[in-house]
């Protein structure tokens, strides 16, 4: 992953703002090997001033705002909500340790897609600045082939199994959306729960299982793993 995370990012520049000077001091020597440009910020004020003087001198927002949540000052929300009068547009990724529905929504409102769990792990980091380095890409084709009879077109949100269209009600393609996302790895239980909630649809771990079994109907070329108590990960 490192050196194609590499070439996604070194030409983008991105704003990394946490209180904690040590995991600040952490994370941005992380980022620093795969951006072009890393700055950093200890407080949402701070975060902020960092923002419009970058934008003032370099004509352009940053790329990416990565930040905490929770900061003196201005917290990440309120962060968030100054940036988006500048910028509307603006990538972020939300770095909490929160699981209030309270928070989510929120989130929700402003349109947050991409978020980072504490404890913070490279795994976790790496794994969603590859996702959102994707918006990037302009070369990026909108067509994942999974295999020779399975595509997915993350564009149009639609599956083809030897190029005919497979029809999903909403959430069977909402819970195979999030594991193309895992392909290959497994994803949690908490982030399938999660994507749902963000879709504004709330779901029981029982459904999970329902949903699988349905799509294991509808493309007999997948194969999807329970692992019991952890998530789901999808293979071919």
């Amino acid at each position: 992953m490192g050196q194609l995370l590499y070439r996604k990012c070194k030409n983008l520049s991105i704003l990394f703002v946490e209180d904690y000077l040590p995991l600040q001091k952490k994370i941005a020597s992380v980022l620093c090997d795969y951006f072009g440009e890393v700055h950093t910020a200890l407080n949402g004020k701070e975060g902020l001033e960092i923002y419009e003087n970058y934008q003032e001198k370099n004509g352009k927002p940053f790329d990416i705002v990565m930040t905490d949540y929770e900061m003196p000052k201005l917290t990440g929300i309120e962060l968030i909500k100054a940036i988006k009068e500048e910028n509307e547009n603006q990538v972020f990724i939300v770095i909490s340790a929160h699981q209030n529905p309270k928070y989510l929504i929120e989130y929700i409102n402003l349109d947050i897609l991409y978020f980072i769990p504490k404890p913070l792990s490279p795994e976790n980091i790496l794994s969603v600045l590859s996702k959102v380095s994707d918006k990037f890409d302009s070369s990026k084709d909108e067509l994942v082939h999974l295999s020779d009879s399975l595509t997915w077109n993350k564009t149009k949100k639609s599956i083809f199994y030897n190029k005919e269209l497979v029809i999903l009600a909403k959430y069977d393609l909402l819970l195979f959306e999030i594991l193309v996302e895992y392909f290959g790895l497994i994803c949690p239980i908490d982030k399938i729960l999660d994507y749902f909630y963000l879709n504004n649809e709330d779901i029981k771990q029982d459904n999970i299982r329902n949903m699988v079994v349905r799509l294991r109907k509808k493309i007999p070329s997948i194969k999807i793993t329970n692992i019991y108590g952890i998530g789901y990960k999808l293979e071919i």
